[in-house]
Formats: C-alpha cells, structure tokens, sequence
C-alpha cells in the first residue's frame, strides 16, 4: 500500500474511532453497543466479515456479528481467534490457508486480523501493539475477514487495538464485578448456608423464585401450585469467584439429573434451576451445563430461565443452619467442611 493510501485508510479509521467512541461513551447494553460497531465497522470498510466472539468457560461464543453465517464456537487456542485468545494479542494472517490449525468456516476468507478485548484498556494502544505487556485474559475477540490476501496491515492493527480500548472502557463501565445470580437446588437451608461459605460470595438469602403469584408464603409454595422453587439468590464478587467456577460448586450439591426432587425433598419447589437477571451470564451458564452433562450418562433436567419473579422467604428461613446447626440438610456435611476448610 503506497503512503497515500495508507493515510487515507489512517484518516477512515480515525473518523471510524470517533463514531463508536459516541456511542460508546454511555452504552445502555452491552449486546447493542457490540451490534453497532460490528455494523458500522463491516460497511465503513467493506469487509466480508466482521463480528465478535465472547468467552464463555474454554471456548468462544459467536456474538454480534455482520456478514454470512459463522462458526458459533472456537475452542481455546484453537484456529486464528483461539489463538488470539490464548496468547492475549492481535494476530494479523496475510494467508488463513498458512495458518497452523486455521478453522475454515468459509473458504471465501482469504485474510484475517483477531483483536482480543480485555476488561480495562491497554494504555500502550497508540504506541506499541497489544502483543506486549498484556497479562490479563480477554472477554472477547474482533474478527475481521477479507476475501483478499493480505488486506490487514499496521494502519488497521492499531487503529483496532484503539477500538478495543474504547470497547473496553465501556464494558468495565457496565460489568461491575458485583454481580446476581439465582440458584435452586432443593431445599433452600442447606443450600443457602453452602453458597454462603463461598470464597467471593456477598451474601446468600433465601426465597422463592419463578411463580406465578405476588408475595407468596412458605405454605402457598408448599403446595406446589404456586410455581415457585426454593431458590438462593447469590450475590458474589466475580473477581473473585466467577459464574463458572460458582456454578460448578453450585453443581456438587445437586443431582441434576432428578426431577423435582433432592435427597428426601420432594415436589416442584424442590426443582433444580439457574434464573438469570442478566442474559450475559447464560453463554457461561449453557457452558458449565454442557460440561457437567459429560458426567452423567442420564439427561440432566436443571431448570434454566431469566428470573422472572423472586421474593424472600420469612425470617425463619434465612440463615437457618447457622441458627440451628443440627438442623436438616440435604447436603453432605464432609462437602460443606470441605468449603469451610478452603476459606
């Protein structure tokens, strides 16, 4: 490319930047703002495809993307974006056929340049690329695909280095690391007080999650006619302790595979389930479930929805085994020493 044409690309890019940095400045959703900048990106320049990956446990997720249908999951380290992902820097590829292990979703892609978005942004971005001095693991990649050889150069590197910066910004301004999530597995005593022992967990209060009528009481939901699960809403650091290391502690408490039923607790209310307050969290939920799921030759049948309802159980409920410890409890005791132990 001659000097000419670089500048003009530098002075698109520049205008580009200006744009999403708009839009970007006080993002409402994370999903639109990704959908915006995949869209504005792939027609301002013209590229075959153009979109995003999230990471969700070891592999990536397709997100907002523009463009022909894509592969909807990339295993860590595996192909350009894996790749991008493991080693924490851009990959630009003159030749996706030269690339060792290059996933082909479509042999229409002739180049391609991976640009791996972390939590905060890389301070550096103007002056030196993302491959050096980044230690921390990415929460997504762009991808950008051309039906040329050789499209991407250091004019497009580091001007989207400078738009994972902004995208970075405005993802730690929506991703407060405190975060919700709402988990029934059987009866709410022991599993309250479990979650409760959590290294990165808040608080843990138990309630009735997902019925169908307002302000029930522990006898409504005992009849099973009310819809509600006993159900433990975590609030937890995860900075600490992550969605997915949550929920596979989550899972050493249940059998996923019962129905309606959890030790000697039996009915509806006693139903296994994730309820999410944040659709974000459900790659990662639909992940760890697919993890377990190689564990169990028996289909699991853990219920997952957006929470739709929750309200507290009476004062009697909550903290019940601290309150009497030789109470009923469905979990092992070795497994909840086991926690306790590991604090």
């Amino acid at each position: 490319m001659d000097t000419n044409s670089a500048s003009a690309k530098s002075q698109q890019y520049q205008l580009f930047l200006q744009q999403v940095s708009q839009f970007a400045a006080d993002p409402i959703d994370l999903t639109s703002l990704l959908a915006n900048t995949a869209a504005l990106l792939h027609h301002t320049f013209g590229f075959w495809w153009t979109g995003f990956y999230r990471v969700a446990g070891d592999e990536l997720v397709l997100s907002a993307f523009q463009g022909p249908v894509a592969c909807t999951n990339i295993p860590y380290g595996k192909g350009v974006c894996g790749t991008a992902w493991k080693e924490s820097r851009t990959i630009v590829v003159p030749d996706v056929e030269q690339f060792p292990g290059h996933i082909a979703c479509s042999s229409q892609s002739r180049s391609e340049i991976v640009v791996p978005i972390f939590s905060t942004p890389n301070t550096n971005a103007l002056t030196q690329s993302h491959n050096n001095a980044l230690t921390q693991s990415p929460w997504a990649v762009l991808d950008i695909d051309s039906a040329q050889l050789n499209t991407f150069d250091d004019t497009d590197r580091l001007c989207l280095e400078q738009l994972a910066d902004i995208l970075s910004n405005a993802y730690a301004s929506l991703r407060s690391p405190i975060r919700d999530i709402y988990l029934a597995g059987g009866c709410f005593w022991g599993t309250q007080h479990y979650l409760s022992l959590l290294r990165g967990v808040l608080h843990a209060e138990a309630g009735y999650a997902n019925g169908s009528i307002p302000n029930p009481s522990y006898e409504q939901v005992y009849t099973d006619s009310t819809g509600y699960a006993e159900t433990v809403h975590v609030r937890y650091d995860a900075s600490v302790l992550p969605l997915s290391k949550l929920l596979e502690m989550f899972f050493k408490t249940i059998d996923p595979t019962s129905l309606n039923r959890q030790a000697h607790d039996i009915g509806t209310r006693y139903r296994t389930g994730i309820y999410f307050s944040d659709p974000d969290d459900l790659p990662v939920i639909r992940h760890s479930l697919k993890k377990l799921a190689n564990n169990y030759s028996d289909p699991l049948v853990v219920e997952v929805t957006p929470l739709t309802a929750f309200y507290l159980a009476e004062e009697y409920h909550q903290d019940y085994l601290q309150k009497h410890p030789d109470g009923y409890c469905h979990i092992p005791l070795d497994l909840i020493n086991e926690v306790k132990n590991s604090r």
